[in-house]
């Protein structure tokens, strides 16, 4: 369980001297002290930062996308890894793509421990034996809706929704309880949590009232099968986002592009107290110079101050971005630090 990454390094307690009051060797703290500290909005040494892509190795064994997750890691000193999911959900047996009613309801629950899960729970499994003493990772997971549409013929389910929505329901159950088997499974390999990608949370795909059919039930039924981890995040994706109807979902954290779309770092601070995951707008890095993405890091801090705030992404980066960008964000904040 998660629990175990967690062996062997002194959880932050209460009894400890505000890192203020403690010598300058003492206030340094571990990725996973700097990073737990933040998930519970305590005082940290600076701001734990992380950003990730898709490095395209669904073609490969778990093996090699654990080995490239490990490097990506060493690489950039990362304080937490989200691990990328790539690999595909299983299509019903005999079809390639779901296009009719009756092709929906051939879709059925998979258990967390199928072969289809095989490759990334191995990459997991690695992940955790090789660095999950030092860092903590959470694993990727698509929500329901997300996994649905992915599905289809036309990566559409409007028309679904409208001519048979009780057997898209229906099929979108079996999906939710499959992905909720998986989450436990992918925590039980050593993740401290999920980072849940909605996909449909947005006035530009759906109203707030119909995502409480579509999506709500069935992102809940996989947190559900976390509750007890300490890091699940929650990704709203796209703009016009559904925010304020999604802050009482069981998450430590969430995570949206806040410089494309509202709210803002400051006006999401402002409504809740869950630790913020931004910051850097993922859609400009691989263009900006490191002055730039350093000025995006400051901004962040003076929106949402440094307690319970992670330095991010809004979504994935071009996995073309210049290194030195990317090494920008922590070099920013190691100034902040100084300080």
């Amino acid at each position: 369980m998660h629990g175990g990454i967690l062996s062997g390094v002194p959880p932050p307690s209460d009894k400890r001297l505000p890192l203020a009051s403690r010598n300058a060797e003492e206030v340094a703290l571990n990725k996973i002290e700097r990073v737990t500290r933040a998930l519970k909005g305590d005082e940290v040494d600076r701001p734990p930062f992380s950003f990730w892509y898709h490095f395209g190795l669904q073609h490969m064994p778990g093996r090699k996308y654990a080995e490239a997750q490990i490097d990506f890691y060493r690489a950039f000193d990362v304080d937490f890894i989200k691990v990328m999911n790539d690999y595909p959900y299983p299509m019903p047996p005999g079809f390639e793509a779901l296009a009719t009613e009756e092709d929906w309801k051939h879709v059925e629950p998979v258990s967390g421990k199928d072969e289809c899960w095989a490759q990334q729970l191995e990459a997991l499994s690695i992940i955790s034996r090789t660095i999950g003493k030092e860092t903590l990772f959470i694993e990727t997971v698509f929500s329901p809706w997300i996994t649905a549409r992915r599905l289809t013929r036309t990566g559409d389910l409007a028309e679904a929704r409208l001519r048979y929505p009780e057997t898209l329901l229906g099929a979108m159950q079996a999906i939710a309880a499959s992905l909720a088997a998986y989450a436990s499974e992918a925590v039980a390999r050593g993740a401290a949590g999920i980072f849940l990608s909605l996909g449909a949370a947005t006035d530009d795909v759906m109203t707030d009232g119909d995502y409480k059919t579509w999506g709500r039930p069935f992102d809940l039924r996989v947190l559900d099968a976390v509750a007890g981890s300490p890091f699940n995040v929650l990704h709203i994706h796209g703009k016009r986002v559904h925010f304020d109807a999604l802050l009482d979902y069981p998450v430590q954290a969430l995570n949206w592009s806040n410089l494309t779309t509202a709210p803002s770092l400051k006006e999401a601070r402002a409504r809740t107290s869950k630790t913020l995951l931004g910051g850097i707008n993922e859609a400009t890095i691989d263009y900006r110079s490191p002055a730039e993405v350093e000025n995006q890091v400051a901004r962040a801090l003076r929106e949402a101050g440094p307690r319970g705030m992670m330095v991010t992404p809004g979504c994935s980066v071009p996995p073309d971005t210049p290194a030195r960008s990317l090494h920008a964000i922590k070099s920013a904040l190691e100034g902040v630090k100084r300080k």
